[in-house]
This record gives structure tokens, C-alpha cells and sequence, in this order.
């Protein structure tokens, strides 16, 4: 079965009081119940977890990467400073979509890079919570593609 873990970093929990004007009304708990009932519609299993610490993020993505669930991923400021999620990814070969809620792109200097993007397989950032709907609609033929690949 294909399983998709979206795991969101620090300060993720304030989605929908944080800077709304930045990152909009709707809240974590919000999306997540957005993408389960994309997921019981597409057949996914899929894991929710929010973390405000990095050690745990990394945990979660180890967690992941191993059992060959897709990542969809919001690290949040991590994103800009971890090179230990950029490892966790890589290191367990995880296919994982990097998220963003804002533009990063249109924000301060220091949110333009990732260390995580080279060792994820797309990038989407700016379509308020639908960035998470657009990278869910994205992984799932991805894992769909590897599992159907023979094993070597």
C-alpha cells in the first residue's frame, strides 16, 4: 500500500493565528483533515506529525524514509539551516516534496535557500495550504511508479 508521512516543523502548530496575512486562517489541524479525506479517496495510508524540535524531524523522516512512505514535508525555518534533515532524506533514500505555505521566493533573503530541495524530488511554496494538496497529488504516482518497478 502506498503510505505518505506529512511532517511539518517548528512553529507549523500556530498555522492559522501565525501572520495570517502570510500564511492564512486555515489551521494544521485543518489541512491534515483536508489531506485524510484525500487519502482515503486516493486509498493512502498517510501519517499527520508536526514537531517543533529537529532531532524529532529528522526522527520522523528516518521513520519514513525506511518504510518507503513518501514524504511530504514543511520543515519550516529548518529548512534554511538543517543540513541534518537535507541527510535523513538522502540517507534513506526517501522520494519527499519539500512545502511551503508563503513564497518563500518573494521573502527575506535567507528563505530563498534549502538544504533539504537538492535531495527532494519537486519543490512547491506559495499556494497557501493548498501547497500541501498540490505536493499530496504529486508523490502519490511517484511511490505508485516505484513500487510497480521490479526489484533489482
Amino acid at each position: 500500500m502506498v503510505a505518505v508521512h506529512v511532517l511539518n516543523g517548528p512553529n507549523l502548530n500556530l498555522l492559522g493565528t501565525r501572520e495570517p496575512a502570510t500564511y492564512g486562517a486555515v489551521t494544521l489541524a485543518g489541512v491534515e483533515e483536508r489531506l485524510k479525506a484525500k487519502a482515503v479517496a486516493a486509498g493512502v495510508e498517510l501519517t499527520f506529525r508536526q514537531t517543533n524540535y529537529e532531532g524529532e524531524l529528522v526522527s520522523f523522516i528516518q521513520q519514513a524514509g525506511l518504510a518507503g512512505a513518501g514524504i511530504v514535508i514543511n520543515a519550516g525555518a529548518y529548512t534554511h539551516t538543517s543540513v541534518a534533515l537535507r541527510d535523513a532524506i538522502k540517507g534513506t533514500e526517501a522520494l519527499a516534496i519539500e512545502v511551503h505555505v508563503s513564497n518563500v521566493h518573494a521573502r527575506e533573503e535567507f528563505r530563498h535557500h534549502s538544504y533539504m530541495a537538492p535531495v527532494c524530488v519537486g519543490v512547491i511554496c506559495g499556494f497557501g495550504v493548498a501547497s500541501y494538496d498540490l505536493a499530496f497529488d504529486a508523490i502519490v504516482p511517484l511511490l505508485q511508479k516505484r513500487l510497480a518497478k521490479p526489484a533489482a
